[in-house]
């Protein structure tokens, strides 16, 4: 009787323990999906065009103003992740980031960390292992005077094309750390969408120290032709700057 009872203890306390342990699971409070067809490139590129004009014929003028109804003024390019207006970028954003590994350049194209830190859709950071990347990571270090950070939102997959978005492994779930300790699990769903994680406020360290995001791979959707794993864009938003 004193076995199975200590049997029990010890059960309850594992238990417990694991209860207490276990991270914490986020899913995304919203999608956004990005515009990034042919057509809407060439009506921007054509809006950009007509706004450096000096002089406008009266048909420019109509076709001007039908497109900054439609896109807005300040946007200047489809692959602007963050348009020109004024955002939290305009005081925020990290100074550094880095990745556990990089796919090698190949034709012109940089998979390197920079390229899920340029607020664009046309490029991406691609993990550069000769599995699927489960395991590796892109961290983003920001300085403790930054504006503090409510919001991640993660541009998954390789977006630029709806072939580069298939054919390469998309995220699944993502283990976020906060300053080298585990914090979370993101959990992402398959879509060529922008997905927003609501975590709290992030930043300020009270002993003055950088606040350092790392994102490691967990689990990945499968692409239809390579086993590479790519995240178009980690991008930021948050307080302190309006």
């Amino acid at each position: 009787m004193k076995n199975l009872t200590l049997i029990l203890i010890v059960s309850l306390i594992s238990i417990l323990s694991y209860g207490q342990n276990e991270l914490k699971t986020y899913e995304p409070s919203g999608h956004y999906t990005p515009d990034l067809s042919f057509e809407t490139k060439n009506e921007i590129d054509r809006q950009t065009e007509l706004l450096s004009k000096e002089d406008l014929t009266d048909t420019e003028k109509v076709e001007l103003d039908t497109l900054v109804r439609k896109y807005g003024e300040v946007v200047e390019s489809v692959w602007d992740v963050v348009d020109g207006g004024c955002s939290w970028y305009c005081g925020g954003g990290n100074y550094k980031v880095s990745a556990s590994s990089e796919l090698t350049t190949q034709n012109y194209n940089s998979y390197k960390a920079k390229s899920a830190n340029d607020l664009s859709y046309l490029t991406a950071w691609v993990e550069g292992k000769e599995d699927s990347g489960i395991g590796e990571y892109i961290e983003y270090s920001f300085q403790n005077k930054s504006p503090r950070i409510t919001s991640i939102i993660i541009s998954n997959g390789y977006m630029k094309s709806d072939n580069t978005w298939k054919n390469n492994n998309r995220v699944k779930s993502l283990k976020l750390y906060v300053n080298g300790k585990e914090f979370g699990v993101l959990k992402l769903t398959d879509t060529k969408t922008d997905q927003t994680f609501k975590i709290g406020t992030l930043g300020h360290n009270e002993d003055g120290s950088d606040l350092v995001l790392r994102f490691e791979i967990l689990e990945v959707y499968k692409g239809d032709k390579y086993n590479d794993t790519a995240i178009t864009e980690i991008y930021f938003d948050g307080i302190d700057v309006h």
